[in-house]
């Protein structure tokens, strides 16, 4: 580590690897067995779990890129187990306290851009250049598509898809797969829905749900009121998901079916 700087008031635990011309700052937290390769930088307010892999030119717990952030003391928590690649960048949080959180078992690509005060899940995918607004939350086993771009304060629910190189300006709901400029709903991200091994009835209750949704003459109070009478746990995911929703979820008219998609029919 002769070729780093890294504070000796940072708290680092013996089995750390930091390679060389990194640097880590006063206040800085970092777990065993996690893995920092050349030209990194940890900023102060910084928690790393353990098991972690950082790859060159990942900046980690940076300020926020926010007009409203005054250099009050907030922190950047990631969990265990992540992979970030290179020249990714994670902000810490705007507000005193605040925090923005990564959990564990997560892939951020290259040039991936975390913004403050996210709060991203556990076993998501987020591919190389898409870009993450203020206040984003992006639940379990959800994957962002590569150069995608999501509003500040949306969400991504469970196992939910963005493809690559869409806009979301409205919440995707878990189970959905979306894509376009601006996004639209295309079906279910029956893939990410295998791969996670559901079985094939799981995936017809989750679609029968679905259907109340996006192929019912329902408003959307309507669908809410249905939905709370459903003894489903795929049910009360989406009930649980819309009564969260800030900034409204993409609707029937935010959806088209592509071709090679299983349709939500």
């Amino acid at each position: 580590m002769s070729s780093c700087f890294v504070s000796k008031k940072a708290r680092i635990d013996g089995s750390v690897t930091i390679g060389p011309f990194s640097v880590i700052e006063d206040d800085v937290v970092i777990g065993a067995h996690t893995k920092i390769d050349s030209h990194v930088i940890i900023r102060n307010g910084t928690v790393i779990g353990k098991g972690n892999v950082i790859c060159s030119g990942a900046q980690i717990g940076v300020e926020p890129q926010d007009y409203h952030f005054k250099g009050e003391r907030s922190r950047c928590v990631i969990g265990d187990n992540n992979i970030i690649r290179e020249y990714a960048t994670i902000s810490r949080a705007t507000g005193e306290g605040n925090e923005t959180v990564v959990g564990n078992s997560n892939f951020i690509m290259t040039y991936v851009h975390v913004a403050h005060n996210i709060r991203i899940g556990n076993n998501i995918v987020i591919s190389s250049i898409a870009q993450l607004g203020g206040h984003v939350e992006i639940d379990d086993y959800a994957s962002i598509g590569g150069h995608a771009g999501i509003h500040q304060f949306c969400r991504v629910g469970k196992y939910a898809m963005l493809g690559a190189k869409s806009y979301l300006n409205k919440d995707l709901p878990p189970y959905l797969l979306a894509s376009g400029n601006k996004a639209r709903v295309c079906g279910l991200n029956t893939t990410g829905l295998v791969r996670n091994l559901f079985s094939w009835d799981e995936i017809e209750e989750i679609k029968d749900t679905v259907r109340l949704l996006y192929r019912s003459n329902y408003n959307l109070t309507e669908c809410t009121q249905r939905l709370e009478k459903r003894h489903s746990c795929y049910a009360n995911e989406f009930l649980h998901f819309l009564k969260k929703s800030k900034r409204g979820i993409l609707l029937k008219e935010d959806t088209t079916i592509l071709p090679g998609i299983i349709s939500l029919s």
